[in-house]
């Protein structure tokens, strides 16, 4: 029997199985045995042991910036070029990186994964607020009330009922027509809060390639997603 996570909750109604990284998570409704889990389980372990072999077999395709010193902007590949100098900061030069540490700083690669990170909020900032802005007025559509840059797992996007939205920063690596994608199908959802037909009706009057541009961040999303 291999090893698995437990995690029970008295609002859970069903057992269910999730893998990711190699790691086995069992939810639970509180009143269920763990024998009887045990048991559903063995069950299930040929299928268990498929989904773990197959993540195995996952090529690792993150970047990882300071050890092979490049990173994705907008799908293009960024050398990095690490220096020390009298204060710390990021310039950009011909499809070129630099990024300084002062020589007071000790740690200098948490420098260089903070210089790095500001600089590419900073970057997915200005153009995903500028494209907020286009598809707006082209959607007829408020200015959403907050927008928020941070690296989450397991989405690209989210947008709430107080008009919030959020976006993966990850999504830099990508291309514009897939940010573009993203961005459109947080704001039909200040509309429509759910997957409804209705909602997918909106997105596809504003961006109709956007089963291609799904498929895509699918196929593609592990390489956005960067390792320090």
């Amino acid at each position: 029997m291999f090893d698995y996570q437990l995690k029970k909750s008295k609002r859970r109604k069903t057992v269910a199985i999730k893998i990711y990284n190699q790691t086995v998570t069992v939810f639970a409704p509180h009143y269920v045995p763990i024998k009887q889990i045990d048991s559903w389980l063995l069950e299930k372990q040929h299928w268990i042991e498929t989904q773990l072999k197959k993540q195995l077999n996952v090529i690792d395709t993150k970047q990882y910036p300071i050890e092979k010193n490049k990173i994705k902007i907008f799908s293009e590949s960024v050398e990095l070029i690490f220096r020390e100098g009298p204060s710390s900061d990021v310039k950009e030069h011909n499809n070129t990186l630099y990024v300084t540490h002062s020589s007071r700083v000790k740690n200098y690669k948490n420098k260089y994964e903070s210089l790095i990170k500001r600089y590419l909020e900073e970057k997915l900032a200005a153009y995903v607020e500028m494209r907020i802005a286009f598809y707006c007025e082209k959607m007829d559509e408020a200015l959403p009330k907050k927008l928020t840059l941070a690296v989450y797992k397991r989405r690209w996007g989210s947008c709430n009922s107080k008009r919030e939205l959020s976006f993966n920063l990850h999504l830099i690596g990508a291309p514009h027509r897939i940010i573009d994608y993203v961005i459109v199908h947080e704001l039909a959802h200040l509309r429509y809060l759910n997957h409804s037909k209705q909602f997918w009706d909106r997105v596809e009057v504003f961006y109709p390639d956007y089963k291609a541009a799904s498929n895509w961040l699918k196929t593609n999303g592990m390489s956005l997603q960067w390792v320090f």
